[in-house]
Order: structure tokens, then C-alpha cells, then sequence
């Protein structure tokens, strides 16, 4: 017998003793939660007790649900960033910080774009940095993954010719910083960047803290550009089954109630 099917015997059968033969719906006054006389009414109380006993199993057990779609946990257009007044700029969808302390009088703004962009955005501003003297230079990206699976990422870049072509993204592991990818910006026009987290666990804590790393300038003039800088991920579904059962374990408890 199953799991499940032990729980049901143990729960609804073995509680209900003599009296619960019938179970919950019962037809016999004595047997079911139905039962006007003080045997019937002690039946149905341990009847209804067992399909609480029930749904505790089950929520315990857990049961697979349908998958949901990628949903938008945090995404960042750039439009707000003014380095002028601030070097942290909240996410302009969901919740989540993006933080360029690390570009230092580096940070910069240019011309964006609505590739990557969540629907509606305008192209606005985009996040630049200017000269080989920042190679090395880094910012971050962070925000809660909590009730989130299979995480991915995704952004606009693009550089000129002598900008900077030798880029890296680092995960914060909860140990240390981890490479999970190196990219060289188009030189000619705007591409989209995605990549995904879901075999890394780097969020297995609930929290996600992405750092870019630049490099690679030629010149005093070589660029580099980011726009649209968006995270995505699974929700986790509740366990299916269990939702249903708890209505049913309501209609009991109303029922005895009556």
C-alpha cells in the first residue's frame, strides 16, 4: 500500500474505532458526521479528525504541481539611474537594488535601447562607461529569489571599437565570488545577453547577488553600454492536492458545526 493509502487507513479508519465504518459521509446516523444521536456526532468528530489527519499527510508528503511560467521577479530600464545624485538605483519592476559603487566616477549615462525592455518602457537612458582606466571595474545586481526556481537573466549590451570586450559575470556563492559567464559586447549595434541559474543554486539561500566586471578597453574613448537588465524565474507551485483537501477538511469541520 502507499504513503498516502496508509495515511487514509490510519487516519480516517483507525480513528473513527467501531463507529467510523462508513467514514466521513457516513449514511447511518451512528456510523457517519451526519448521526443526530451523542455516538453518531463522537463518530463523526473522529471521522472528520481523519481527513484533518489527512491533509496533514499530504501537505507533508507534497504532491507535484503544474509548472507555472517564468515570471519577472526584478528588471532595471536604466531611465531613473542619475549618477550625479545616486549610485544605487532601485529596480523600475519588482523589487531589487542594482548598485555601481564599484564604477566610481566611471558611471556614466548614453543613449538606451528597448531590446530586453519589459512592454511599454522607452529606450531612455542606458548605464556607460568611458576609458581603459576602469578596466577591472564592477557593479552588482541583487535582489530576494524567495518562492522563485529554474532563475535566469538577461541584457542589453553593446560597446565600440575600442571599448570593453573582455567582460565577465560573477555569482556570489555564499562562499565567494564564481564565474558563471565571459562576454564581448557587439562592437556595431545592441545584442541580448541571457543566461540561466538554475543548475548554479546560487540563490539556494534566497537571495541573488550577480556582480559585472568589465575589461578589455583599448582607449581613452572605448565605451561600454548596459540597458535593461532584467531576472526572471520559476514560481514555485503549491503542492496540488493539498489546497483541495484542505477545502474538504472545511466542509467537515462546518459540517460538524451544524
Amino acid at each position: 500500500m502507499s504513503q498516502i493509502g496508509i495515511a487514509w487507513s490510519e487516519k480516517v479508519h483507525g480513528a473513527q474505532g467501531v463507529h467510523g465504518v462508513h467514514g466521513v459521509h457516513g449514511v447511518h446516523g451512528v456510523h457517519g458526521v451526519h448521526g443526530v444521536h451523542g455516538v453518531g456526532r463522537r463518530a463523526g468528530a473522529a471521522g472528520a479528525a481523519g481527513v484533518l489527519g489527512l491533509v496533514v499527510t499530504v501537505l507533508a508528503i507534497g504532491f507535484g504541481g503544474a509548472r507555472a511560467d517564468a515570471a519577472l521577479i526584478a528588471a532595471w530600464n536604466l531611465n531613473a539611474l542619475d549618477p550625479a545624485s545616486s549610485t544605487v538605483l532601485p529596480a523600475s519592476s519588482g523589487l531589487g537594488t542594482l548598485d555601481c559603487t564599484g564604477l566610481g566616477m566611471g558611471l556614466g549615462l548614453m543613449q538606451g535601447t528597448t531590446l530586453g525592455a519589459q512592454p511599454g518602457e522607452l529606450a531612455g537612458n542606458a548605464l556607460a562607461v568611458v576609458g581603459n582606466v576602469y578596466n577591472q571595474a564592477s557593479f552588482r545586481v541583487e535582489l530576494a529569489t524567495d518562492g522563485f526556481t529554474d532563475l535566469a537573466f538577461s541584457f542589453a549590451t553593446r560597446r565600440s571599437s575600442t571599448g570593453f570586450g573582455s567582460n565577465r559575470i560573477d555569482y556570489w556563492s555564499g562562499l565567494g565570488w564564481r564565474t558563471l559567464a565571459s562576454f564581448s559586447s557587439n562592437a556595431t549595434a545592441w545584442e541580448l545577453q541571457s543566461y540561466s541559474l538554475a543548475s548554479l543554486g546560487a540563490a539556494s539561500s534566497g537571495y541573488l547577488t550577480l556582480r559585472f566586471v568589465i575589461d578589455g578597453a583599448t582607449g581613452s574613448t572605448g565605451s561600454i553600454r548596459f540597458d535593461n537588465i532584467a531576472v526572471t524565474g520559476t514560481p514555485v507551485p503549491a503542492p496540488a492536492g493539498a489546497i483541495a483537501l484542505l477545502g474538504l477538511a472545511g466542509c467537515v469541520s462546518r459540517r460538524r458545526r451544524r
